[in-house]
């Protein structure tokens, strides 16, 4: 009996070694492409096939290192297809984080270089696409509270597991076993020109794809496996095309992987992928599913080679033994990195601890950490976590400053006559608090701007700064809708405006602010009455000194600064003016008599911008805007006009002088239809409606009121814009229903942004 049973017991070994059941898994680099390895391991446990090793490089290091922490397919792939992804692939935040108040001042800025005093052209040039800020934060939220991800080697993990990265200075890949995982899987990641490189223990790492996309030896010598599954989304580059710089330089900074299994015993699934590209990743939802089928087409063939399952329950409760390990995020200690002693202390006890013995958790560290990266005077951060009690961490932050200087260029160009060039410069200083001046310029026969001023943000819990200012504007009207093939007739109004302005800024909510000013300056008006002049008349003159203070409430989410499509915007405004009125009339008015006025008034402003409905390509949005002023009229009809609200619900509205879309007392709105492809290219319909309370109109050369809600006008547009990645390139046909104006259609093709410098009291 014990023989037989000792012969039966001999052979049950032998025959079940026939069948190897250590499983290894390795997962190729791929970029977008890479997230097809979540329906590879999705498929593996749906079948019951064992992981018992995993080695990943690249986006297959980020999947790799989620799965051997813990994380299942499942939550893997809601992690890739969540909100929270896509922002990040798209080089953003969520918008529920965004602080209104740190964006910066709206511009006609396309493009910008920052700058340093020593090195101007050879530091100035971008290293990189994405700014990982929020990425890190993201991978230690996912990895850094895992505890053997700290302080133990990688087998102690979930799934044993390694990463490769590359050491461009001695050529060679770099294979991590042990350390802070978070940092191994964040360096595996660093795709040349996308993802900035890191230093770990004193070497710039990069991407391991770059000498070892796809590490299966590496996965053979680490853990010998008896069965190899390989994922494989990637390829060698081509040899270099004499024509083709990209090739050439793919071809400089990679070395050929060997996409081979280092034995017999394995399988490689290769994903169909070849329609998504690397940075697709508004496609990892396809991708998954291509892993997934790929998997399933040839898991009869890893069944027969693997006989040994491991049930969905028992692997689930495998999973939460090794997940009640994870700690609880609590932070108890600070330190920054790569500052001044004062600049850390700044970081440190305002913006992240705000208590002297607060435990940070990651929903708060998360929202004042996100803040602080959207300063302008920080260009990156890297947060690493490390264990320091039983039940605390310590945050030790790696931060940049952004390069002190700040180069901007931009403007608006166009078929017609209004073409602006524009330009501005800010330097930024960063010792106790962060100090930035600035200065900025535009310039075109239509628009000429200068501004110059400067902001101190003072360390306040809640986000405030100071912001002294000075600014003149001009703008020159002329009679004509003209484009460049046309002559244009001589200006018929030209705006002089110069003040200085001393503003405070305070954050009411994120999404919120109020500004408080105190204005001080000039207009010059000079026009004419009417567009039937000559060389010979003259002009009159307007010249308004004003003192004004004021407030405002405003909130911003609009998902660009012109053109938008998603997001709302809110203004509440309220100003009063003091000032003294001196007129000289010109040849062209009927009232000669040289006049002195001091004005008071008092107005109230409210605009109103929602994106509310989305469905599909199709975005639909409402504007309303109301004013109330008491303000009384100037000298005459036109200079009454020019100190007048003007209702400009479109860009294009700015461009022009339109009598009857101003007054003093009004209510206007519309609806913009926005179809939108891939937020790449939006075709805009929009109406709006303009109702005077109380019309301005002409007595005599006077400025009177009309009877109220007597005249009506409309405004419609049709555009077609491609939001290249510097700036808005589009073309519009707008009309303007107006019975005062000489062409109510007009036409354009044009580059940039219509925005132009504050003006001082309206």
């Amino acid at each position: 009996m014990w023989l037989r049973l000792g012969i039966t017991v001999f052979f049950a070994i032998v025959l079940s070694g026939v069948n190897a059941q250590r499983v290894g898994v390795v997962l190729s680099g791929g970029g977008a492409t890479g997230f097809a390895h979540i329906g590879v391991l999705k498929a593996l446990e749906e079948h019951e096939i064992p992981i018992d090793y995993i080695t990943g490089t690249s986006a297959g290091a980020l999947i790799g290192g989620l799965y051997a922490s813990g994380y299942s397919p499942q939550e893997i792939e809601e992690l890739a297809l969540s909100e929270a992804f896509e922002v990040i692939a798209n080089n953003d935040i969520e918008a529920e984080f965004k602080y209104y108040i740190e964006e910066p001042d709206k511009d006609a800025g396309l493009f910008s270089l920052h700058l340093t005093k020593d090195s101007i052209l050879q530091k100035a040039l971008p290293t990189n696409l994405l700014n990982p800020t929020f990425l890190d934060l993201k991978i230690m939220s996912l990895l850094g509270l895992n505890p053997p991800s700290t302080h133990e080697t990688f087998d102690s993990l979930f799934v044993p597991f390694r990463c490769i990265a590359s050491d461009i200075v001695r050529k060679e890949s770099v294979i991590f076993d042990s350390g802070n995982l978070q940092l191994a899987v964040r360096a595996s990641m660093t795709y040349p020109f996308f993802i900035p490189p890191i230093h770990v223990d004193g070497r710039l790492l990069y991407d391991g794809g770059m000498y070892n996309n796809f590490p299966a030896q590496d996965l053979y010598k680490e853990f010998c496996p008896d069965y190899i599954i390989g994922s494989n989304v990637s390829y060698n580059e081509p040899p270099p095309d004499d024509d083709n710089l990209m090739s050439q330089i793919a071809n400089m900074v990679t070395a050929h992987s060997n996409f081979t299994l280092p034995c017999e015993s394995g399988i490689i699934v290769s994903p169909e992928v070849s329609e998504i590209g690397t940075f697709d990743f508004d496609m990892i939802k396809e991708a998954i599913q291509q892993g997934y089928d790929a998997t399933v087409a040839k898991i009869d063939s890893i069944k027969m080679s693997v006989d040994l399952r491991v049930s969905k329950n028992e692997l689930k409760k495998k999973r939460e033994l090794y997940k009640d390990r994870w700690l609880e995020m609590k932070i108890s200690k600070v330190e920054s990195h790569g500052l001044k002693e004062e600049q850390g202390n700044y970081i440190e006890n305002k913006l992240i601890k705000h208590k002297k013995n607060e435990l940070l958790t990651y929903p708060t560290l998360k929202k004042r950490y996100l803040n602080l990266y959207q300063s302008e005077h920080v260009r990156s951060m890297f947060p690493l976590l490390t264990p320091i009690t039983d039940s605390t961490q310590q945050l030790d932050i790696y931060v940049k400053k952004e390069k002190p200087l700040k180069a901007s260029f931009g403007g608006h160009y166009s078929s017609r006559p209004v073409n602006t060039g524009f330009l501005s410069l800010a330097y930024t200083d960063f010792q106790l608090t962060p100090v930035t001046v600035y200065a900025n310029t535009y310039f075109g026969k239509f628009y000429g701007s200068v501004k110059a001023g400067l902001k101190f943000h003072l360390p306040t819990r809640t986000i405030s700064y100071l912001e002294p200012m000075f600014v003149m504007n001009r703008w020159d009207y002329f009679r004509s809708f003209a484009t460049f093939f046309e002559d244009v007739k001589p200006s018929y109004i030209v705006q002089n405006e110069m003040f200085w302005s001393f503003r405070y800024h305070i954050a009411s909510s994120s999404k919120s602010k109020f500004t408080f000013d105190y204005s001080n300056g000039r207009t010059e008006d000079d026009y004419y009455q009417t567009d039937q002049f000559t060389n010979a008349d003259t002009a009159d003159y307007t010249n308004f000194l004003f003192y004004s203070p004021g407030i405002e409430f405003s909130m911003n989410t609009l998902n660009r600064k012109q053109f938008a499509s998603a997001g709302y915007k809110l203004s509440v405004e309220g100003r009063f003016v003091h000032g003294v009125e001196h007129t000289i009339p010109g040849s062209t008015s009927q009232n000669m008599l040289e006049t002195n006025k001091i004005h008071n008034w008092a107005y109230a402003k409210v605009a109103y911008t929602n994106y509310f409905m989305s469905k599909g390509v199709y975005r639909l949005g409402v504007f309303a805007e109301g004013v109330y002023s008491i303000q009384p009229y100037f000298h005459n009809y036109r200079a009454s006009l020019l100190a007048a609200h003007a209702f400009q619900p479109i860009p294009d509205a700015r461009l022009a002088f339109y009598d009857d879309f101003r007054s003093n007392k009004y209510l206007g709105g519309g609806l913009m239809n926005v179809f939108s492809i891939k937020d790449l290219v939006d075709i805009r319909l929009e109406a709006y409606y303009f109702q005077p309370i109380i019309r301005i109109i002409e007595d005599n050369g006077n400025a009177v009121d009309g009877a109220p809600f007597e005249d009506r006008f409309g405004i419609g547009s049709a555009s077609i814009i491609y939001h290249s990645p510097i700036g808005p390139l589009r073309a519009t046909v707008n009309y303007f229903g107006s019975q005062s104006i000489i062409d109510r259609l007009t036409f354009q093709v044009s580059f940039g942004y219509v925005i132009f410098n504050r003006r001082g009291i309206k």
